[in-house]
Parts: C-alpha cells; structure tokens; sequence
C-alpha cells in the first residue's frame, strides 16, 4: 500500500527470537496474512494528527502497552527496543513502558544492505525499466519541443506514465528544467515552454519497479543549432570527471582513497557543484 510508505501508519515488530508482528488497516489483514513471516496483524500504529486528531496520546498508549506485551511474551526481560522511525506521541509512550529506546535506522539500513539474488535481478529490473522510460521521455521531448507548446511539465509527466507503466510507484521531486533554469541547479519544473537550441536536463529520483529507486541524471540538447563552446566544453569535462571516478570503483576500495584520488573539477564549477562527490 503506497499511502503507508508516505505515511505513519504501518507498523512491524520484529521480536528477538523471530516473532513478527504487522500494524496495518483495521479491516485489511489480507494485505500480510499471504507472508509466512508475518505471524500477527494488528491495527493501530496510526499515530499521527490525520488520524487520530486530538487523541494520539490515547492510541499511542494502547499501542505501546501492546508492544510491552508481546516483548514480555517473546524476549522476557529484555527491555531494549530499537526504533527506525516513529512520531513524537508514539516514542514518550513506548519511553513511559520503561524501554530503553536505541537507534533503529542504522540497523535496518545495514541490513538492506545485503541484497540476495532476487533483490540483484530486481534491482537491474528496475533501472532497466527507469532507462526504458528516459528514452521515452527524450523521444516525446524531441518530437514535440520543435512545435513550440511542449512544458517542462509535459516532458515530466512522460517519466511518470513510464513509470507507472512498468510497475513503479511513485517520483520523489520535479527536477526538471530547461533553458536557463537549469542553472543553477534544483529548479522544479513548471509551466516553462521549452525552447530550440537549450538544453533540458533532470533527476529522476524515482521508486520503480519492485519499490526500488533509480536515481539518474541525463542532458539533452534539442535543436538545430550546436550548442556553445563553453557548454560543450563543460559536458566534456563532467564526462572525464565521471568516467575518471568510475574507474576507481572496485572492490576493497575505501572511501579516503576515493576522496585522495578523485578528479577535481575545474575552479569555475567549484560554486555550483554538487554536493557529493560522485
């Protein structure tokens, strides 16, 4: 469900000796009962403002006396509770259950780490399908700019069809501008008529297929004209920069060695660059 992702609503117990228990919709267990793992499904982790209006703090304590139950049941004495994400309301109740609250988000993000071979064809599914979808942006882009009523906004909108298309879910931004507002950079786009002889340039930033996200970046030019010398020269020397650093990328590579070996861009781009490295 693509409202939970975006909202504080579902919730998962993970108990030390494997018990899971899953928060969902109140009449939607169907949405885990399919998952072996899943041994529960509650209702009630709901603990923001749009839900519950003036009583959180109600639910919020039902729902940490639960939590206590089922650790007293499932791991007996320990009072430790990791916590990756979880509202103010909802932390003072499990706080006020005596739980030594620690950093959850580290740990589940070092586990999402290790990808096993399902999660590797995935992966390449998804930036497959993200690739898939730019190129259906740049066909429409380059066949609709030269008419003169083509948007920023149009040419978004491909990537998000595209996507959708091909089983993804959602963009995270609007990084997309044309002409003169691609820099500086991080303009959403908007109402803009794209124009001949300018470049378009975007993030994608999007979940895709099987909720992985795919975040590349492409420039086009459009138009019947070559573009500046000085643009010219500024995308050869970000493609030396790019290949340059990939190049460094194998494994056992540390990142101090990265940082100490990295191409550096020339002082004119330093104001402007991006803010990682690569």
């Amino acid at each position: 469900q693509l409202w939970n992702a975006h909202n504080p609503f579902r919730a998962l117990l993970v108990c030390a000796d494997g018990y899971m228990v899953m928060w969902d919709y109140k009449n939607s267990p169907f949405l885990s009962t399919f998952n072996p793992l899943v041994r529960e499904q509650r209702s009630g982790a709901d603990l923001f403002y749009f839900d519950r209006g003036d009583k959180v703090d109600v639910a919020a304590d039902t729902f940490s006396n639960e939590v206590r139950l089922l650790l007293a049941e499932h791991a007996p004495g320990n009072t430790r509770l990791a916590v990756d994400k979880i509202m103010l309301h909802g932390l003072r109740a499990l706080e006020a259950q005596s739980f030594q609250i620690m950093e959850g988000e580290e740990l589940t993000e070092k586990c999402r780490a290790v990808k096993g071979p399902d999660e590797i064809l995935a992966m390449r599914c998804a930036s497959h399908a993200c690739e898939v979808a730019v190129a259906e942006m740049e066909r429409f882009a380059r066949l609709t700019v030269p008419l003169g009523q083509t948007s920023e906004d149009d040419i978004w909108a491909v990537l998000h069809a595209e996507n959708i298309r091909r089983g993804g879910e959602w963009i995270e931004t609007r990084l997309l501008a044309s002409g003169p507002r691609s820099n500086p950079w991080f303009q959403e786009c908007g109402p803009r008529i794209a124009q001949m002889n300018e470049i378009i340039s975007f993030d994608t930033d999007l979940v895709g297929s099987y909720g992985i996200c795919v975040d590349i970046s492409r420039s086009w030019w459009i138009g019947d004209r070559k573009p500046r010398a000085d643009m010219i020269y500024a995308m050869q020397h970000a493609h030396e920069h790019i290949m340059t650093n990939m190049e460094m990328l194998k494994p056992g590579v540390t990142i101090p060695e990265l940082t100490a070996n990295t191409h550096v861009l020339d002082d004119k781009f330093q104001a402007q660059k991006y803010g990682c490295l690569m």
